[in-house]
């Protein structure tokens, strides 16, 4: 039967799907797009538009809920309002922007994690990879995975660094933006041997952060990279086996490529499968242990944008007696507020030799310095490590820390003896969360579970030039 009830209903529902109309077209009118440099304040252009369009289609985002910036009153200016949610947006996002940079609040600036993630979020999948008129995208245009030789089976012992898989991508006749690599362990194995995963180029370039095992025994890799038209890169995916392997002993996991999300649709035979490594809990590998440097700032100081030469952390590493290491690499995280463009001419000494940091391409946040010919450090001894560099007016008023986020993977240590990669142990300056000029664990002891970041450098505090100028360190 009719009623004035079921009428009044069904306005309700016609009313409330023309309401959300906007939404939905704000939302598809911007995606899919690709924001190609960094934004902030006072930035101008169509990008910024588009940015704010993006903020609008959610409502924990939402730049204005009316006047300027609000839906449908976007501008192309980059102001305080965009600012404050682009902050929001990070702050949302905390595990794939803020955590791998060491931050803890958003920046609302918008730099190469931040677009990182909204390219992630407003790109095309794959699987919607077609043109608008229905056509099939160019094959042209797909990013091709290919293997380029699995590693050779072989040992995975407690506390090493083993090569688990190796895979090719090639871009066709555009840019390919890849925004997640899954990886998926298989085999007869148990995710309890493994404490984590690195992802390398064939540069020797960490890509973004380690990943665990899921309960889906999935690793996911969400830092993204560019393979630039009509090339290929070659990836290797290393796993960090745990301390006690002895429930795991004579397993023979795999890790295999489960799946890519692009901007261009996806080709090859996935999943692509690794080797068996056997896990060996019998075999001692080398090591090295952890302490604070000597040229380490040993706490917060002040500095000053004319100082030159500003040391802003050290550690010293001291190789085991089971076999001598060689010291291929190592990757600071700059924590501190300065931006990319506040600090030049960062090196990285290793007794006393100096050695260039560049800046990742990965994230603007991490100097890495790679060693070659590697460094040795004998059975039994030591080496000083540090990291300097000069302030820039950019700087002042702002902060410089330098972090090493990870244990396993930013520190390279290679075993001459067995040739896997070795794990590196605090045995001293240790200290909990928030800690400085220390290496942080859950305890704040020796014997506490690793933190993060590993090791937490000291905070500088960059000022003005004085009329006279400071001493130089």
């Amino acid at each position: 039967m009719f009623s004035i009830r079921a009428c009044h209903f069904a306005i309700l529902v016609s009313l409330l799907a023309i309401l959300a109309v906007p939404a939905l077209t704000r939302a598809e009118s911007v995606c899919p797009y690709l924001w190609s440099r960094d934004l902030r304040l006072t930035s101008v252009g169509e990008d910024v538009l588009k940015l704010q369009q993006f903020l609008n289609a959610s409502e924990e985002t939402l730049i204005a809920s009316a006047g300027v910036g609000s839906p449908g009153q976007e501008s192309t200016i980059f102001g305080a309002k965009t600012k404050a949610a682009v902050a929001k947006f990070q702050e949302k996002y905390f595990n794939e922007i803020l955590a791998p940079n060491g931050l803890t609040k958003g920046t609302g600036t918008v730099g190469p994690s931040t677009r990182a993630t909204l390219n992630t979020l407003c790109i095309l999948s794959p699987a919607s990879a077609s043109s608008a008129d229905g056509t099939e995208a160019s094959v042209n245009d797909a990013l091709t995975v290919s293997d380029p030789g699995q590693p050779d089976t072989s040992l995975a012992p407690s506390s090493a660094g083993v090569l688990f898989h190796t895979f090719t991508l090639a871009a066709g006749s555009k840019d390919v933006l890849v925004s997640e690599v899954v990886l998926e362990r298989t085999g007869f194995g148990s995710d309890g041997a493994f404490a984590n995963f690195g992802l390398w180029d064939e540069d020797g370039l960490q890509v973004g952060p380690v990943a665990a095992l899921n309960s889906q025994h999935r690793l996911v890799f969400r830092r993204s990279f560019t393979i630039p038209a009509g090339q290929e890169r070659t990836f290797e995916v290393y796993a960090n086996m745990n301390v006690d392997l002895s429930s795991y002993e004579g397993q023979m996991p795999v890790i295999q490529l489960l799946s890519l999300s692009a901007s261009s649709p996806v080709e090859g035979q996935l999943p692509l499968r690794g080797t068996p490594q056997t896990v060996n809990n019998t075999l001692t590998v080398g090591g090295a242990d952890a302490t604070l440097s000597e040229y380490d700032p040993h706490g917060a100081t002040t500095r000053y944008i004319d100082d030159t030469n500003v040391r802003f952390a050290g550690i010293r590493i001291a190789a085991h007696s089971q076999e001598s290491l060689t010291f291929t690499s190592i990757i600071w995280t700059q924590a501190g507020t300065a931006g990319a463009g506040d600090i030049a001419n960062v090196k990285t000494v290793v007794n006393g030799v100096e050695y260039p940091a560049i800046r990742s391409p990965y994230s603007e946040k991490e100097y890495v310095t790679l060693f070659d010919p590697g460094i040795v450090i004998e059975k039994g001894l030591s080496i000083d490590v540090y990291v300097k560099g000069d302030p820039l007016p950019g700087a002042a008023n702002r902060t410089i820390k330098f972090d090493i986020r990870d244990i396993n993977d930013e520190v390279g240590l290679d075993g001459n003896l067995y040739g896997f990669g070795v794990g590196l142990s605090p045995v001293g300056n240790t200290d909990v969360a928030g800690a400085e000029s220390a290496f942080i664990t859950s305890d704040g002891t020796t014997d506490g579970d690793t933190g993060s970041p590993f090791f937490s450098g000291s905070t500088i505090t960059i000022r003005g030039a004085t009329a006279t100028g400071v001493g130089k360190m």
